[in-house]
């Protein structure tokens, strides 16, 4: 009979302990990805206005989305765009840790969209890509608040 508690009572603080910290973790997620749609202040071009920000703890499939995307463009060598002028600005970093992932620039044409993606220092170092209609148009839906 002793032996018979005493398993018991192993068995029931395993189980205490295994659901303190299941709620424990529940109740304390922190956004690990964020992603920042944004537009070039019309007075100051330098300036950048993110007006749309989604986290994966709100928006989780919107985050795999978008990496999805930028997962599956296709590199671009020759490209005729104004620099200077975008139609919006992407970045995806993870907060919790103070790292930009992704910092690019977006101009929507007729077949898709065209890509520049930093990957120096400056603006002055930038790899160009494209993706296709069905993702540029994702990317307007989601900015339109249509999905999510």
């Amino acid at each position: 009979m002793n032996k018979t508690v005493k398993a018991i009572g192993v068995i029931a603080i395993s189980i205490l302990i295994f659901l303190g910290g299941y709620f424990a973790g529940i109740n304390n997620r922190e956004t690990t990805r964020e992603v920042r749609i944004g537009y070039q202040d019309s007075a100051d071009p330098n300036r950048i206005d993110y007006s749309t920000i989604f986290s994966d703890t709100k928006n989780q499939t919107i985050i795999d989305n978008f990496l999805m995307i930028y997962l599956q463009k296709e590199k671009l060598e020759n490209v005729d765009i104004n620099m200077e002028s975008p139609d919006i600005l992407i970045m995806v970093l993870n907060p919790k840790r103070s790292v930009g992932l992704i910092d690019s620039k977006v101009w929507f044409t007729s077949e898709g969209a065209v890509i520049a993606e930093r990957v120096g220092e400056s603006w002055e170092q930038v790899d160009y890509f494209i993706i296709d209609q069905s993702d540029a148009d994702y990317i307007k839906k989601v900015i339109d608040g249509q999905e999510g």
